[in-house]
């Protein structure tokens, strides 16, 4: 560094402003603000290594992690929900209905959670045994008694809305009893409630 300093100052020295006069030039003398003795020395800053940011990398945001959209989550939530099935002409939850009910919640939950205009609507379904209305009243219940387990299970009974549609929206439309027993369920979809 103090090589450096010696050269400038010797630059300087050399390039010193003439000025005319009269009688021909007059060298100024050049007198330094401080001795070069007297300057503390610089310390050397290291230069940081260049950031690298590959092509492929997702934005930079402010500490806060990209929000998701809301159509990709659904269509991978809604691909692990599973239905609740009831006996014949029962709106009553088996123990396979309860875990598959338990299984959605816990799938629900943190959906609920991260986009508050989500709401869930819980279709009541029942098999084309029965009239339209017998099957309009019992797809109620069932969705009904779906809902109040979810609730219980910790999901805000706001964001619950209960429907039936009867015999109407048949998951199995063979006139058998192995296509029957999939239609009588209380089924799940996602929504805004916007």
């Amino acid at each position: 560094m103090r090589i450096l300093l010696s050269i400038a100052l010797a630059v300087l020295v050399a390039c010193r402003p003439v000025v005319k006069h009269r009688g021909g030039p007059i060298d100024r003398p050049f007198t330094p603000v401080a001795p070069v003795a007297s300057l503390a020395p610089v310390e050397r800053i290291e230069t940081p290594a260049p950031l690298v940011i590959p092509i492929d990398a997702p934005p930079v945001t402010s500490g806060r992690p990209k929000p998701r959209d809301f159509t990709a989550v659904v269509e991978t939530v809604t691909r692990e929900l599973q239905d609740a099935y009831f006996p014949y002409d029962r709106a009553e939850l088996t123990p396979e209905a309860l875990a598959a009910l338990r299984h959605d919640a816990e799938l629900l939950t943190p959906l609920l959670a991260e986009f508050p205009d989500a709401q869930v609507i819980v279709e009541g379904h029942c098999d084309e045994r029965g009239s339209a209305e017998y099957n309009i009243a019992l797809g109620d219940r069932r969705a009904q008694q779906a809902r109040e387990v979810l609730t219980t299970l910790g999901l805000p009974a706001s964001r619950l809305a209960p429907i039936s549609y009867g015999n109407e929206q048949p998951q199995c439309e063979t006139h058998a009893e192995s296509c029957w027993r999939l239609n009588r369920r209380a089924h799940l979809a996602i929504r805004t409630a916007t």
